[in-house]
């Protein structure tokens, strides 16, 4: 059957006869972006829509040498708080006890896992966003030369694939910046990457099989090599598509060249998330005497980058200002 299934209005039932017992389903991706934030609990009611954490920075002035006479050095920390705002996030259809009693597909089941696959590409979509409120950006100007800017906007246009000097050079930008890695990667960095962007590096990667221990290191979701200290995540949705969570809308992402598309290499910690109500399954209490049913996905919850300024961030764009 051509077009969309719209499971409230569309009249009779799903049903292939005879020819086929098994339904199809369009692949998703599992959370690529989501997997490197760093959980903030937030259970329970009453506690209000926003949610802080401490961010402890550096001393202000370093240690050195005492004379025996003179008192003990002092210096001061700043402590700053973090805030994000937690809100809800959802997705349901509409069906109806006919079209659950004469169908030859178990319905419920279909929705449950269209609408768990549309949770991941909602809760990618959103903490990708914040990835992208990094201040830190870099262009590839040429096969071997870059822009970097540090005030969130990109000034140069992209005019050359991801290579491996232009990951070099973002490795190095977050080194100066004294960016931590993962430690249960072994100190790595993460560079998650399009598929567009990724195309071509991957002759140039470490298999994962060269540099993982069976049960000791993590192998992330989406991991497809290493190369210069970073782990590389290919990611199909979230760096493609530009994700609106208030227009739900998912818009192209397309660089002027066409040469490259959306990067993003971290060190940790990246987006704080706090969860009020973990991501689950609903179903509606059915109305009209049991023939008005439906089922969704629910989510309560937030994000925000973590450390917002430049001199501080974790997170360096690869980028093109069109």
């Amino acid at each position: 059957m051509a077009g969309e299934m719209l499971w409230s209005t569309q009249s009779g039932y799903l049903t292939n006869g005879q020819l086929n017992q098994k339904f199809q389903k369009a692949a998703q991706p599992l959370v690529k972006f989501r997997q490197f934030c760093k959980f903030k609990e937030a259970f329970g009611k009453s506690k209000g829509e926003s949610v802080n954490w401490l961010k402890v920075g550096n001393v202000s002035t370093v240690g050195g040498s005492l004379t025996e006479t003179d008192v003990m050095n002092k210096t001061k920390q700043s402590l700053t708080w973090g805030t994000l705002s937690v809100g809800e996030y959802g997705n349901s259809f509409d069906f109806s006890f006919k079209l659950e009693a004469l169908s030859e597909f178990d319905i419920v089941n279909i929705m449950r896992e269209a609408l768990l696959d549309d949770f991941v590409k909602c809760v990618d979509g959103v903490v990708e966003r914040e990835f992208n409120e990094t201040k830190l950006r870099y262009v590839g100007t040429a096969t071997g030369g870059g822009d970097t800017t540090t005030d969130g906007t990109a000034t140069a246009t992209n005019t050359s694939a991801l290579n491996k000097y232009h990951i070099r050079q973002m490795v190095n930008q977050l080194k100066i910046r004294n960016v931590p890695g993962w430690s249960d990667l072994d100190g790595d960095y993460v560079f998650i990457g399009s598929v567009e962007g990724l195309e071509g590096l991957f002759s140039d990667l470490e298999g994962t099989i060269q540099y993982q221990t069976d049960g000791y290191n993590k192998i992330l979701n989406g991991e497809v090599g290493r190369y210069y200290g970073v782990r590389f995540v290919e990611d199909t949705y979230a760096t493609r598509y530009i994700y609106s969570a208030s227009a739900r809308t998912s818009t192209a992402k397309s660089w002027t060249k066409g040469l490259s598309l959306d990067g993003y290499m971290f060190g940790s910690p990246t987006v704080r998330e706090a969860i009020v109500v973990p991501e689950e399954i609903r179903v509606k209490v059915p109305g009209d005497y049991g023939r008005d049913k439906g089922i969704a996905w629910y989510f309560l919850g937030g994000y925000q980058l973590e450390w917002e300024m430049a001199a501080d961030t974790r997170i360096i764009i690869w980028d093109s200002k069109a």
